[in-house]
């Protein structure tokens, strides 16, 4: 897998768009002529969906300052990055071979607008000059629009497929990382409960042999270095356990409270990012299993 890095210096390259051309483009009619819907539905395409989320990562982060983006924002800059590569590659050709107004008319160029490319504006970096005959020998040879629908339709769903697979993946190295801070958990609480005994007079045999059958806490607080937080809890916000959502692009993505607090909340992702959030008794930070990896919100930002 690429390092983050590369990854954004990749998703830069490739979308050279600004975040209010993407936000017109996605609004126009045009940008709803191509692109594969999600079990056949009526709604946005999965192309429009990701346009959505660029817009957002772009109004974001402006200056483009790798050390700012969030896990979820390199998740989606890297499918991306791999949809234009993927589609470029094969789509470059056909393009050229067009004139301005014909190549802005195919479904290749819709796509890859609605994933934050503009092909034509790349040639014209590129110096590449399109031939003006379209309509000449190699006309017979060019793709039908059934023929574009389905390669894009494929390029689409193989960025889905490769979301998942990489979902599954951290997925099972989450559960392996829950186990082992469950493991860690018991022991503490083990300590916890034979020092609380000790301090009462009650050193009985439940207390030195950990207390019994005490219920595992799947969201406890690790002892890991992975959170630096003020460690005054809030009554504000919402509660240790419960399932929230928050807007990103035009879906709502769900996660598990893992903490609330009302000072700074740090964490350190799986890749050496640090995120924080500033938290206040009104407002408190609020630090969130996400499934893929954790994040932080703000109270008012979650529904």
């Amino acid at each position: 897998m690429k390092e983050d890095q590369e990854v954004i210096a990749e998703f830069n390259e490739y979308v050279n768009v600004t975040a209010s051309e993407l936000d017109k483009w996605l609004k126009s009619d045009d940008s709803s002529k191509a692109g594969w819907h999600k079990d056949g539905g009526d709604g946005e395409s999965v192309g429009q969906e990701s346009g959505h989320k660029i817009v957002e990562i772009l109004k974001a982060n402006p200056d483009k300052d790798p050390e700012k983006y969030t896990d979820d924002q390199i998740q989606h800059m890297r499918k991306v990055a791999s949809y234009c590569k993927r589609h470029l590659a094969q789509e470059s050709k056909g393009l050229k071979s067009k004139d301005v107004e014909e190549a802005k008319k195919t479904k290749s160029y819709i796509s890859l607008m609605n994933w934050g490319h503009d092909p034509l504006k790349a040639f014209e970096k590129e110096g590449t000059n399109h031939e003006k005959e379209g309509n000449k020998s190699d006309t017979g040879k060019r793709k039908t629009e059934v023929e574009e629908d389905e390669e894009d339709k494929e390029d689409e769903e193989d960025e889905e497929d490769d979301e998942a697979d990489e979902g599954d993946k951290k997925a099972g190295d989450k559960r392996k990382s829950s186990a082992q801070q469950n493991s860690a958990n018991k022991k503490r609480e083990t300590r916890q409960s034979i020092s609380s005994s000790k301090e009462h007079g009650e050193d009985t045999k439940e207390g030195r042999d950990g207390g019994g059958d005490q219920e595992d806490d799947d969201y406890e607080e690790s002892d890991s270095d992975d959170e630096s937080v003020d460690k005054s809890s809030s009554k504000a916000g919402p509660n240790k356990g419960d399932t929230v959502s928050w807007n990103w692009g035009s879906g709502h993505p769900h996660g598990v409270v893992l903490d609330v607090k009302e000072g700074d909340a740090t964490i350190t992702t799986k890749r050496g990012n640090k995120v924080s959030r500033k938290g206040n008794p009104d407002d408190p930070a609020v630090i969130l299993d996400a499934g893929k990896s954790k994040a932080i919100k703000l109270a008012h930002e979650l529904n």
